[in-house]
C-alpha cells in the first residue's frame, strides 16, 4: 500500500514536493530513512527538516527525532523565529530617512537629499528583487516577506529622491517596471505556479529560464555599478553592456550544447547577483559621507541601526542551513551597510559644532552589543550542529 509523504521544514520553506513512497520509505537528499510513521531528519548538511507522513492509514508524529536532538530543535526553531522577527525592523526600516526626507523637502530644502545616494538605493533595490527570486525558488516563505519588505522600503525612498530631482524620473520609472514584474514571477513561484523545471522534468522551462535573465541581468548591474562606484567622473555603459554580451554567450553556447549541468549554476545566478549588489550598495554611500563629512547631516541614525538588527536577526538561520548566498548578504549588511555605516557618522563631526555625528558612548555600545550578539549566535550553531542525541528512555 502506498502512502503519501510531505516534506516541509520550518520557516514555511517546501523543500521537495509531494511524493509517493511505499512503507514510509523516505529518501532524503544525503542520507536515507526508513520508519512506518513520520521523522524528523537532520541531513548531513544540518538543515533540520519535518516529516509529515501519513503511513498505511495512519498518522504520523514528528516528535521522536525532536526528542532525541533537543538542542538541535530548539535551535531550528528560534532562527525561524527570528527571521519572522526580522520582519519589524525591515518595515519600520525606511521611516527615520522617510520623515527625515520630508521635513527637507516641505521646508524648501530638497537639496538636503542630493547626500543620499540614489544608486546605492537602486542597486539595493534591486539585490532585494533578485533574493527575493533566491528565496522563492527555495521556498523560503518568511525570506521572501523579509525581501518584499525590503522592495517597498527602497522604492518609497527613491520615489521621494526622485521628487526631489536628485534621480532622472525616466531611471525611475524603468527600475520600478522591472522590479514589479521580477515580483510578480516569484509570487507566482511561491504559488506554485510556475514549476521549477521543463516539461516532464527537462529542459530549462519558464522558471529556470527566469533565473536565467534575472541572474545574467543582474550581474551586468554589478559590474556597472562597480565601475560607477569606481570611476564616478567618467559616466559609461560599456562595463555593464560588455559583462551582459559575455554572460549571454556563454550560457547560450552551453546550454545550445546541451550541458545541463549549468542548470544548478543558473539556479544559484541571481542569488549571487543580490549578494553581489547588496556588496556594492553601501559603498556608493559610504564614499559621500567620507568626500563630504557634512552631507551626514541628511543620514539617519534610527535607519542604519535598524539596518544593522533587521540583519543580525537573519545570521543565525543563514549560518544554521549553509545557505552561503544569504550569510555573504547578511554578513556584509550587517558589517558594512549597518555598523560601517555608523563608523562613517561617528569619524565626522559638524563644522558648526565640532559635535560628532554620533557620540562616542553610543558607538561603543553598539559595537560591543553587535559582537556579543554574534558571538552568542556561533556558540549556539556550533552547539546545535554537534549536540549528541539525548539518552534513550527504553
Amino acid at each position: 500500500m502506498h502512502s503519501q509523504c510531505i516534506v516541509s521544514a520550518p520557516g514555511d520553506r517546501l523543500l521537495r514536493s509531494t511524493r509517493v513512497c511505499k512503507g514510509a520509505n523516505i529518501t532524503g537528499t544525503h542520507s536515507r530513512h526508513t520508519h512506518k510513521q513520520s521523522a524528523l531528519r537532520f541531513s548531513n548538511d544540518s538543515r533540520l527538516t519535518s516529516l509529515k507522513a501519513t503511513a498505511n492509514g495512519g498518522n504520523g508524529s514528528n516528535g521522536g527525532q525532536a526528542l532525541r536532538y533537543p538542542k538541535r530543535a530548539q535551535w531550528d526553531s528560534a532562527t525561524s523565529k527570528l527571521v519572522g522577527l526580522a520582519s519589524v525592523p525591515f518595515s519600520i526600516l525606511v521611516l527615520p530617512q522617510v520623515i527625515t526626507n520630508y521635513a527637507n523637502i516641505a521646508s524648501g530644502n530638497a537639496a538636503a537629499l542630493s547626500v543620499i545616494s540614489w544608486q546605492g538605493y537602486a542597486s539595493a533595490l534591486m539585490g532585494n528583487t533578485l533574493m527575493c527570486s533566491h528565496f522563492a525558488h527555495r521556498a523560503e516563505r518568511s525570506a521572501v516577506n523579509v525581501q518584499l519588505i525590503g522592495i517597498a522600503s527602497n522604492l518609497l525612498v527613491l520615489s521621494q529622491v526622485m521628487i526631489a530631482g536628485v534621480m532622472p524620473k525616466s531611471v525611475f520609472t524603468a527600475v520600478a517596471f522591472v522590479v514589479a514584474g521580477a515580483v510578480a514571477m516569484s509570487l507566482a513561484r511561491m504559488a506554485g505556479r510556475i514549476p521549477g523545471e521543463g516539461h516532464n522534468g527537462r529542459g530549462m522551462g519558464l522558471w529556470r529560464t527566469w533565473q536565467l535573465l534575472a541572474g545574467v541581468g543582474g550581474l551586468a548591474i554589478v559590474a556597472q555599478v562597480l565601475y560607477n562606484t569606481m570611476f564616478p567622473a567618467i559616466p559609461s555603459v560599456l562595463p555593464g553592456l560588455a559583462a551582459l554580451i559575455l554572460l549571454t554567450a556563454y550560457f547560450g553556447i552551453k546550454l545550445k550544447a546541451g550541458d545541463t549541468r549549468q542548470y544548478g549554476l543558473v539556479e544559484q545566478l541571481p542569488g549571487w547577483a543580490s549578494t553581489f549588489l547588496f556588496t556594492l550598495s553601501p559603498l556608493p554611500q559610504l564614499v559621500r559621507n567620507l568626500l563630504n563629512p557634512q552631507g551626514l547631516e541628511g543620514l539617519s541614525v534610527g535607519t542604519m541601526l535598524l539596518a544593522l538588527t533587521g540583519n543580525a536577526l537573519m545570521v543565525p538561520r543563514a549560518l544554521l542551513i549553509k545557505d552561503m548566498v544569504w550569510l555573504a548578504g547578511t554578513t556584509w549588511s550587517l558589517s558594512v551597510a549597518g555598523w560601517g555605516q555608523l563608523l562613517s557618522m561617528f569619524l565626522a563631526k559638524s563644522q558648526d559644532t565640532g559635535a560628532r555625528y554620533l557620540n562616542p558612548p553610543a558607538f561603543a555600545a553598539i559595537t560591543v552589543v553587535m559582537l556579543v550578539y554574534l558571538a552568542f549566535v556561533l556558540r549556539q550553531n556550533a552547539r546545535a550542529q554537534h549536540s549528541e542525541p539525548a539518552p534513550s528512555s527504553t
